[in-house]
């Protein structure tokens, strides 16, 4: 009887959300940047395909990890909580991309700044978009 009443609170214990973490499924609304022209050798504006996906999860030691889905180099980066602001926002760097996410708002920002600066050609480019709890 008491190994039964055991297996049923551990159970039960597992079972509920007390051990869930939180998740989010963030979507690239609009993208936006600058490309390198090979051919003539300046950069112009352009717009790039929205629909980036990311995923932000809360780790077992409280600390938020987003990754970068669909991508051989996906990236993943450890989240800061932003200590100017009590809205909930968090940081995000892995190199040179940053990630900003905002968990009231259900909000992201993402920027790649990579190029120009250092000799490279790589695109720059910031995106926004919206998170959806997972």
């Amino acid at each position: 009887m008491k190994k039964t009443m055991l297996a049923l609170t551990v159970f039960t214990l597992l079972s509920t959300d007390v051990f869930a973490s939180a998740s989010y499924l963030c979507i690239t609304d609009l993208v936006s940047g600058l490309h390198h022209d090979g051919d003539r050798g300046n950069w112009k504006h352009a717009n790039f395909l929205p629909g980036e996906k990311f995923t932000i999860s809360e780790r077992l030691d409280g600390i938020y990890e987003v990754r970068k889905l669909g991508d051989e180099k996906t990236w993943s980066a450890i989240c800061t909580a932003r200590a100017d602001l009590t809205d909930d926002s968090f940081i995000c760097t892995s190199g040179t991309d940053q990630f900003n996410f905002n968990r009231q708002l259900l909000r992201f920002t993402s920027f790649r700044f990579f190029g120009y600066w250092n000799g490279s050609t790589d695109s720059l480019s910031i995106s926004m978009g919206q998170c959806f709890p997972n």
